[in-house]
């Protein structure tokens, strides 16, 4: 049996545990055991006086395969997709094999440790305790391998107890954590609000966006939206029916879109025939980590979106899109490419609808506010006016509403008393009075002014940009009406150098992978897809192999013959070379010389002039005579 050094057997052990725990923690068990088999044959097979030259071209063409298995692996809605860690894992993997197998021959010990401890480390990602426990011992296996002769026992000693202890503390903390989570109802509503846009759900409490404005969560970036002339208002969602302190969205459904077209994976929602197409409209894309309800956020106007895996969305008449089956991390949306988008529809019953419980309680707070006339009803934009005047001169913006909801009576009343809240009390308020009036008026949830950085081609929106407005008919479109005081502008807080730098970066970073993974070069490779497709159900394809086959057997049936014929052409030259050699030294023995330099021709000349040879050797000297000449004619006309 073959005999390995102590380093060999290190190196070894780690490639083939980390092989399998691969394997293992990507749920690819088989390919675990088919790079193990590769480097067990490798290891054993390794003969050094026929080892194979590495080659770089196929270190690179391996990215290839490995670009194709990374774009076509499934995608994770949020976070980090396993496949962005194992595929480059593989890809290592296959590089150490590489380098095992022409060590010495281009394959470097340095390159193989490299490639084997980066593939380990990348391995342990989701992966069993049992697993890292064992490539863990195969890297200590291999540090004690590969340490200086002569180093101390109890510098190995210290150096396992330094690890011991650091991956006890690391264990710990990770105990810790699983255990201390979200076993408490504070810990669980923490979770929820981190992971949730609070005051998007399809039924909203009076008081939701309190969290967004004043949480420790309050300055996180939920929105990237890819523009540069990004919109003053992202509208997210519509309420129709106010109740207690609840809004809740149209209960008539709206209605049923089904995919138009798709761009590369994303399937295409219009509200009407061919409005999105790039002669009338144009795409933006939208980043979003966190639980948007099923509602994808728009621009006012916009004509349609784009979103993955979906197989149809609800678009209310108020301009909503809604009801997208599963999370959204990014999608689409599609603005006309006029100037000024509005949102377009008539407002229908629903738009007027009062509580019966407020009808006194608003009538007492329009006679207040001044919009009550005894002569005529005022127009709508004297109501918008008083409205908006009214709250700027007697109101203060504030988080805090004075027992708001506490006594069993509906929060809008609390409002009133304490004459302080924020923009879900100003614009509820707003928007009954307003249908008090007979003006047609809805509650709009969303984000309002996005923050720009010269030079990024992106605006994000954060938590605290979180808002609440109403939009008014003014007979032809809906228009926005905001009646939150101005004092709103204070709760924003500018982002430092640096963290602004570090957006930039992970906004980058994510347009790049984006690009990469459902960029329109995919177009590209799906019509190739179809082509290859077609090409392969096509007869003269097959023909084409087979006259490709025989031209190449031909090709190597020729060489072969070349190869034979240039055998025989050799064994004839050397004959007459043996030939020439007897000849003038037959001739050297009657006295007569080839001068340096001279060539056999010249050579034969200058005898075939002489008249002094004896006549003892005349005949050996005709006999070399007419080996120079046949070996003259011979050379001449390169025959073998």
């Amino acid at each position: 049996m073959k005999k390995f050094a102590p380093r060999e057997r290190a190196k070894m052990l780690l490639l083939c545990m980390t092989s399998i725990n691969l394997g293992m923690s990507s749920g690819l068990i088989w390919l675990g055991f088919v790079f193990f088999a590769a480097f067990m044959v490798a290891f054993f097979r390794y003969d050094a006086s026929r080892v194979p030259v590495y080659r770089k071209s196929i270190a690179y063409g391996l990215i290839v395969p490995f670009a194709i298995w990374w774009v076509l692996s499934p995608e994770a809605e949020f976070g980090i997709s396993p496949w962005l860690v194992y595929i480059p894992a593989y890809y290592l993997l296959s590089l150490a094999l590489l380098q095992v197998r022409s060590l010495g021959n281009g394959g470097h010990d340095v390159f193989i440790l490299f490639n084997g401890v980066a593939a380990m480390l990348l391995s342990c990602y989701q992966g069993n305790a049992s697993g890292i426990a064992y490539v863990l011992v195969a890297l200590l296996i291999l540090v004690r391998a590969y340490a200086r002769p002569g180093v101390k026992w109890w510098k190995h000693a210290l150096f396992l107890l330094l690890l011991a202890g650091f991956s006890a503390i690391s264990y710990a903390g990770f105990q810790y954590w699983r255990h201390h989570r979200s076993y408490s109802a504070e810990r669980m509503a923490n979770y929820y609000e981190k992971r949730n846009l609070m005051g998007f759900d399809p039924v909203v409490k009076l008081g939701s966006f309190e969290s967004n404005f004043a949480g420790r969560y309050n300055r996180e970036i939920v929105l990237r939206v890819w523009d540069s002339l990004p919109p003053y208002h992202m509208r997210a969602a519509v309420y129709e029916k106010y109740v207690g302190g609840f809004w809740k969205l149209p209960e008539v459904p709206g209605k049923k879109l089904y995919p138009a077209r798709y761009e590369v994976d994303y399937a295409v929602f219009e509200t009407s025939d061919s409005v999105s197409s790039p002669e009338h409209s144009r795409m933006v894309w939208v980043q979003s980590p966190l639980d948007n309800f099923g509602f994808l956020f728009a621009a006012p106007g916009a004509v349609g979106v784009a979103a993955k895996n979906a197989d149809s969305l609800e678009y209310d008449e108020s301009g909503i899109f809604s009801k997208a089956n599963g999370k959204r991390s990014d999608w689409y949306y599609f603005v006309p490419n006029s100037e000024e988008s509005s949102v377009v529809g008539l407002p229908h019953g629903g738009d007027t609808l009062v509580p019966a419980a407020l009808r006194g309680f608003l009538d007492s707070v329009a006679v207040e506010v001044g919009l009550h006339n005894d002569t005529l009803a005022l127009p709508p934009e004297s109501c918008l006016f008083a409205i908006e005047n009214f709250f700027a001169r007697h109101f203060e913006y504030s988080l805090v509403v004075p027992d708001a909801g506490k006594s069993g009576e509906d929060p809008l009343r609390s409002f009133w008393k304490s004459r302080a809240g924020y923009c879900e009390y100003f614009a509820t308020l707003s928007a009954l009075l307003l249908r008090m009036q007979g003006i047609p008026a809805r509650y709009v949830t969303g984000f309002v002014r996005p923050e720009s950085v010269e030079g990024r081609p992106y605006a994000v929106f954060r938590r605290y940009s979180s808002h609440a407005w109403v939009e008014v008919f003014n007979g032809r479109e809906w228009k926005p009406f905001d009646p939150t005081p101005p004092a709103f502008v204070v709760q924003r807080v500018q982002p430092s150098w640096l963290s602004q730098k570090l957006e930039g970066i992970r906004g980058w970073f994510s347009r790049v992978l984006h690009v990469l993974k459902e960029g329109s070069w995919r177009r590209t490779v799906d019509s190739w897809q179809g082509f290859a497709q077609a090409l392969l159900g096509s007869p003269w394809l097959y023909v084409a192999l087979v006259l490709a086959v025989a031209a190449v057997l031909l090709l190597r049936m020729v060489k072969k013959r070349r190869r034979a014929d240039g055998g025989s052409s050799s064994a004839s030259r050397i004959r007459w070379v043996h030939a020439l050699v007897r000849a003038e030294q037959a001739l050297l023995r009657l006295g007569f010389s080839r001068l340096p330099g001279e060539t056999v021709g010249n050579f034969l000349r200058r005898l075939e002039r002489e008249e002094s040879v004896p006549q003892k050797g005349r005949a050996q000297f005709e006999r070399a005579l007419e080996v120079l000449y046949e070996y003259e004619r011979m050379r001449w006309k390169r025959l073998p």
